[in-house]
């Protein structure tokens, strides 16, 4: 039998982020944002019991997780002096990608596999015609940062399934008809707490389509990347 409460730090916990993986989680008590990294529903205990559905999170402080398969809980304690973030093992963007803005302000964490997944991709992204199909995932999560004010990127190219959790401030994700920005039709707010639903359309076997699209910054933000990475055959 595994072994219950099994837990351990994410590769980005550190002095300004307070992050770890629970799995097998029973009668766990936690603190932050809590994210449902799995296709069973998250139980909440209480009164009156709440229900987290996979792939979805919620704030605890101090709540008490009655039952979950696997689950992130990351915290920022104290946000004095946040923008430090970047000094604490994190990389600006623009190291990893040559043709990055040079002054867009965006930073990345390491990343974190965190275990695998099997499921439909149709069905994940609430294709309207689904195929009855499964893959399997390896789960990758790492933490984004970014001041007020900054446009993280129009793009459109993803090689895997990616949703996102709000982990700190505003902010919002922007949907365009065009590279260039100019035809805005669509935005996904983005408060703490909050993972998005998928903006992919799968087109066939590891094969995703994304529209133009960027996070645009209200407020200093930390927001959680959930990559969803095709495992070789």
């Amino acid at each position: 039998m595994k072994e219950e409460n099994r837990s351990r730090p994410l590769s980005f916990d550190g002095k300004f982020v307070r992050a770890h993986l629970v799995e097998r989680v029973r009668d766990y008590a936690a603190n932050g944002v809590v994210t449902n990294l799995s296709n069973q529903p998250m139980i909440v205990a209480g009164d009156v019991p709440g229900v987290i559905p996979p792939w979805k999170s919620t704030i605890l402080k101090g709540g008490t997780i009655a039952q979950a398969e696997r689950v992130s809980i990351v915290d920022v304690p104290d946000p004095t002096n946040l923008g430090g973030i970047m000094f604490d093992g994190w990389d600006w963007f623009g190291n990893r990608m040559a043709e990055f803005p040079r002054t867009t302000p965006l930073f990345i964490s390491r990343h974190d596999v965190v275990g695998e997944v099997a499921l439909n991709p149709w069905r994940f992204s609430n294709h309207p015609e689904p195929l009855d199909e499964t893959e399997r995932y390896d789960i990758q999560l790492n933490l984004w940062w970014a001041p007020a004010g900054t446009d993280a990127v129009i793009h459109n190219t993803h090689s895997f399934l990616e949703i996102h959790t709000q982990i700190f401030g505003l902010g919002r994700i922007q949907i365009f008809k065009d590279q260039a920005g100019t035809e805005l039709y669509r935005e996904i707010s983005a408060a703490p707490g909050d993972t998005h639903d998928p903006i992919v359309r799968v087109t066939g076997r590891r094969s995703y389509i994304y529209p133009w699209h960027r996070g645009w910054i209200d407020e200093d933000c930390i927001w959680m990347a959930i990559e969803l990475h095709p495992k070789q055959a």
